[in-house]
Order: C-alpha cells, then sequence, then structure tokens
C-alpha cells in the first residue's frame, strides 16, 4: 500500500491530504449547515411554517409561479456564481503560488465551497418547498412527499460535485496532489456546477406547465448562457497560458459549450442566440476584471465563441426539434466555432492554434457539435413537452409559411448515441502522451537578479512541427506575477534562445516544453527547488543535455510514483462512476418529466406553443 500521509515540512505545505484539525473545522461547519437544511426540510413537510418558507411564499406572490421554484433558484444561482469566482480565482492561485496548506489556507476555496452548498441547498429547499403547484410529473421521495424532476436533478448533480471535496483529499493522501484543474476530483466539482443549468431549465419549464411565471423566462435565459459559460470553466489552464493536456482540448471543449447554447438558444429566436451571447462575453469580462483587479491574480483571457454565434443566429429561422436537425446544426456550430476562433486567440488569448492544428481541431468540433447537437436537441424537445404538458412529451414546433412538417422528434437512443461519440472523442483526446525520445541541451547564462538568458540546442526535427516549443516559470509566488512564459526564439537549425531572461532561483518552477503532433507533451527541466514534503531534492540550473520526460513528471511531481496500477485504476474508475452519475441524473430527470402522459388540457398545449413562438 502506497504512503497514505505525505511529510509535511515546517517551510512546505503538505503534498498529501488535508492537515486533520482543517478536517475537522471543514466537516464541523458542513454538518451545522446539513442539520439546518434538515430542521427546515423537516418543518415544511410537516406543514409548519419556516423562515425560508414565508420568504419563497413573498417570492412566489411577486413572481406568479410556486413557492418550490423561484427562491431556491436564486439561491442556486448565487452559489454558481460565487463558485464561478472561486474556481478563477483557485487555478491562478494555484498556478502562481503552488499548492496550499489544506482547505483552509486557499482563500478561493472559500468560494467554492460555499457555491456548492448554496447550490445544493437551493435545490434540496425546491424539494422541500413543494406542497403545491406541482407538475404532471413528479418524482416520489415518500408516501406523502412528491417533488418537480427540476429541483430533485439540481440537488442530485450538485450532490455528486460535493462528494468531490471529501474525495479529493482521499485522492492527495492516496496519489498525491495533482497540482491541475484536470485532476480527477477537480473534474468531479466543476463538472457538477456545469450540469446545473440543465437542472434549472426543467425546473422552469415545470413551472411554466403550473402556471404563468414572471421569473421563468429569465431563469431559461440565464440557464442557456450558463451552458455556454461552464464548459469554458474547464479551459481555465488554457486561459491563462499553461495548459497541461492537449491544445486540441481547448476547441473541443469550447465546442460543447457552443453547441449546446447555441442549438438549444436557436430554438427560442434569433434574439436569444444574441442574448446569450452578450450575457456570456459580460460575465466573462466581470471575471477577468475581479480576478485581475479584486484578487490582484493572473488575467483569463477568454474564448470568444463567435463562429457558434454566427451560425446560431443563421440556423434560428429553421430550428426544428429533429434528429436531422440536430445533427446538422450542431456540426455547422462546432465546425464553425473551431474554424473562427484561431482569429480571435491567436490575438488575445496566450496560447495561439497554429495553422497545423486546424484540420484535426475542425473535424473534431464537427463530430462533438453533431453529438452535441443531437443531444441538446432532444433535451429541447423534453423541455418543450414538459412546458406545455402534452401526451408525449414533446411539442412539435409551430409551422411557419411554407415550412415543411415536423418529423419525428429524436428518439432517446439516438441521444445517448450522440453523448457516447463525444465521450469517445474525450477518451481519444485527453490523455497525454510522451512518445518522443530526444535531449534537450541548455546553457543558462549568466544570473542577475535570480534570472538568466538560456540557449537551448535540439534536434530541429523534433521540433520543427511543434505545436510550442517555450520555457515556462510557474509557481514564483506574487499572485499576478508568479508565472513567466519565455518563447523560444530560433538563432539557427536547431538552436534556440528564450526571448526574455527565466527565473532560476527560490520557489519557481522552470522547464522547457515542447507540444508535438496532437497529443504528444514532453518537459525537460531547467530548475526545480527542493521540496521536503515529496521529498525531492532540488534540480539546480546547469548547462548540459537532459532528457525529454513525460510533461506531467515535472508540473505535477507532488503525484505518488509508487502507487500500483490497480489502485490507479480504482480511483479513476470511482471517480468516473460519480461523473456518469451526473449525466444519468440529468437524463432520468428530462426522461421522466416528458414521459407519455394520459390526458393533458387543450390550454395547456396552448400556452407551450405561445411560450415557443
Amino acid at each position: 500500500m502506497p504512503r497514505t500521509l505525505l511529510a509535511t515540512a515546517a517551510t512546505t505545505p503538505s503534498a498529501g491530504g488535508a492537515p486533520t484539525d482543517q478536517l475537522l473545522v471543514v466537516c464541523g461547519f458542513t454538518g451545522l449547515a446539513y442539520l439546518v437544511l434538515a430542521w427546515v426540510i423537516l418543518h415544511e413537510r410537516r406543514g409548519r411554517a419556516t423562515l425560508v418558507g414565508r420568504a419563497a411564499d413573498l417570492v412566489a406572490s411577486v413572481e406568479g409561479g410556486p413557492r418550490w421554484f423561484a427562491l431556491p433558484t436564486v439561491i442556486c444561482l448565487l452559489g454558481a456564481v460565487s463558485g464561478a469566482v472561486g474556481v478563477y480565482w483557485d487555478v491562478s492561485y494555484h498556478i502562481t503560488e503552488g499548492r496550499d496548506e489544506g482547505p483552509l489556507a486557499n482563500p478561493s476555496h472559500y468560494l467554492i465551497f460555499l457555491g456548492l452548498l448554496a447550490i445544493f441547498f437551493g435545490g434540496a429547499l425546491g424539494m422541500a418547498l413543494a406542497n403545491d403547484g406541482l407538475p404532471r410529473r413528479t418524482l416520489r421521495v415518500t408516501r406523502t412527499w412528491r417533488t418537480p424532476l427540476g429541483p430533485a436533478v439540481v440537488t442530485g448533480v450538485s450532490l455528486c460535485a460535493l462528494a468531490g471535496f471529501p474525495l479529493d483529499d482521499v485522492w492527495h493522501r492516496l496519489f498525491g496532489q495533482d497540482v491541475t484543474e484536470w485532476g480527477p476530483t477537480h473534474v468531479l466539482m466543476i463538472g457538477g456546477t456545469v450540469m446545473l443549468p440543465y437542472g434549472l431549465l426543467l425546473a422552469a419549464a415545470e413551472a411554466r406547465q403550473v402556471g404563468r411565471t414572471l421569473a421563468a423566462p429569465l431563469v431559461t435565459f440565464v440557464s442557456l448562457a450558463y451552458l455556454l459559460i461552464g464548459p469554458v470553466a474547464f479551459l481555465l489552464e488554457f486561459a491563462f497560458g499553461v495548459p497541461q493536456f492537449p491544445l486540441v482540448m481547448d476547441a473541443v471543449v469550447l465546442t460543447v459549450g457552443t453547441t449546446a447554447a447555441f442549438v438549444m438558444a436557436a430554438h427560442r429566436g434569433a434574439l436569444m442566440v444574441g442574448a446569450v451571447w452578450l450575457f456570456y462575453v459580460g460575465f466573462q469580462t466581470v471575471l477577468l476584471v475581479v480576478n485581475e483587479q479584486v484578487w490582484n491574480a493572473l488575467s483569463p483571457r477568454f474564448p470568444l465563441a463567435a463562429g457558434g454565434l454566427l451560425v446560431g443566429l443563421l440556423l434560428a429561422r429553421s430550428a426544428r426539434p429533429t434528429t436531422a436537425y440536430g445533427v446538422v446544426a450542431g456540426a455547422l456550430v462546432g465546425g464553425a466555432t473551431v474554424g473562427l476562433e484561431p482569429l480571435w486567440t491567436n490575438g488575445f488569448r496566450p496560447v495561439e492554434w497554429p495553422a497545423e492544428l486546424l484540420p484535426w481541431a475542425i473535424a473534431l468540433g464537427v463530430v462533438v457539435g453533431a453529438g452535441t447537437g443531437v443531444v441538446a436537441t432532444w433535451l429541447h424537445g423534453k423541455l418543450l413537452g414538459v412546458e406545455a404538458g402534452v401526451e408525449g412529451g414533446t411539442v412539435p414546433a409551430p409551422r411557419r409559411a411554407g415550412s415543411r412538417p415536423t418529423s419525428r422528434p429524436v428518439p432517446g437512443v439516438v441521444a445517448l448515441a450522440g453523448l457516447l461519440a463525444v465521450v469517445a472523442v474525450f477518451a481519444w483526446n485527453v490523455p497525454p502522451r510522451d512518445d518522443v525520445e530526444a535531449e534537450v541541451d541548455v546553457t543558462v547564462g549568466p544570473v542577475e537578479g535570480g534570472r538568466a538568458v538560456l540557449d537551448v540546442r535540439v534536434d530541429e526535427a523534433v521540433v520543427e512541427d511543434a505545436t510550442w516549443f517555450q520555457v515556462l516559470s510557474w509557481q514564483g509566488g506574487g499572485t499576478a506575477d508568479g508565472m513567466v512564459r519565455n518563447e523560444l526564439e530560433r538563432v539557427a537549425a536547431g538552436h534556440y534562445r528564450t526571448d526574455g531572461p527565466v527565473p532560476v532561483d527560490g520557489s519557481w518552477k522552470s522547464l522547457v516544453r515542447l507540444h508535438t503532433g496532437l497529443h504528444t507533451m514532453v518537459a525537460a527541466p531547467v530548475y526545480l527547488p527542493e521540496d521536503p514534503a515529496i521529498p525531492a531534492p532540488a534540480y539546480e540550473p546547469r548547462n548540459g543535455p537532459r532528457a525529454f520526460v513525460a510533461e506531467h513528471e515535472i508540473l505535477q511531481r507532488e503525484r505518488v510514483g509508487d502507487v500500483p496500477a490497480w489502485l490507479w485504476g480504482a480511483g479513476y474508475l470511482s471517480v468516473g462512476l460519480v461523473f456518469a452519475a451526473l449525466l444519468a441524473v440529468v437524463a432520468a430527470g428530462y426522461t421522466v418529466a416528458g414521459r407519455r402522459t394520459a390526458t393533458a388540457p387543450v390550454e395547456a398545449r396552448e400556452r407551450g406553443l405561445e411560450e415557443v413562438r
């Protein structure tokens, strides 16, 4: 069995699990919060008035919807904003400061944890307050307790995300700290928040089925924008200029967000498409300003998604909830997003997309877009049926002059096939490869102020088609000043020199990075400080050759190397199953809510069609 608790030096943060005293504080606070929530739920289900219930009734009387909808939704959205601000700050913190001394030692963790708690509380309160104004299809919790599916989906995905916190500590104790946003448990926590808008869209549809509500259209709009905002949170390492996974994944993840948002928005008109994009740009700009001006941290440079916007605007007039439309619209949105994004990325974002990458990236964007488009169209069809409460779970889109009759909606099995296609693209492209056997010869120039210009010599054939070939220095402390990227300028064939001095002392970590082909990512060390907590000796800035190795061995040198393969497999399988549960919760919620109903009043169907118009 590998070491489960790594040694901690007095001046070096632990490379394993969190300190016991901090774990006790977190567990105590969480337990108290759950007790308060349980008290509210118990009293509400027994018909006893609580402050939360009165507030929900007041909000419902103003906006016209059921008491389980508006107030819990606001709590969820506030939690999502808190989590987004926290994640942006957290990734910047780790890039510049390295690992932290526990969950309470990093201020950004407070925003993330409180955000996830708020999302869970909002979903649970929505379930607890559901004693009247229920939609036709509900989830039976107990013999006398039935709840709408939307709040149940929100509760389910937030529980999966919250599971990432204890799993994160277990993961660190078993495998060491994986200082990357894409660590398995980190992906789980972010993924739970990214799935939130699907639950809110379903809740809004159920609220509209019950009666006219002022809040539902606004929640629908914000949730559609969230479909675009959420996946971009996975691209923060690309946005900050320190990606640890293949560059093609920048395009693939962006395609998922743009396709889901713009295909679903196009069904509600061009105005919705444009408004979703404007909200996205405004929200990302606010996050950039907060990170830079409030936290004095790195500036995240977000993608623009202009190609998806243009296609969404063009397709809005012909949107139909069919398989063919979902495939074609998704493929067009994905291809246009990837095809036009370099015009923005190569001028604004820190990591350029080279021309050699584009054919592959566009092809993958088309595949991922088609798969996501089918899923988005299936979800939209279910939402239409839920809104109107009609038989069959899908309302045909209103016919326009000269249009053909609407064909059959997207079958669930086709949506599942689209989802599996997207998952397959991720599975093939996410893991970096290290299939380069080469050395790099580094000459360190005179050191002045802890920095030096580097001369780098390497076989030209190894780097001639590189996606990037650069020197990265990070974890130097000082928030916004704690990361430096130096491009390697070509002096002659096989001879390169950094375009500025490289940090080679203190807490800095400097390495030569090479990303070639679609997936190969290797690196060679230049300077690494001593790290007693791992333990690892210092790698002093010396002249001479050194071999390229798998990049994660340097970027994530806190990872434990003596873990049996079966334990790694079990760890990834466990986290994968929880993430699969996220998708299953959403799919089950939409399937049950849109299940065939015996009867449907005419006024409900007409109301649903009118609101679509």
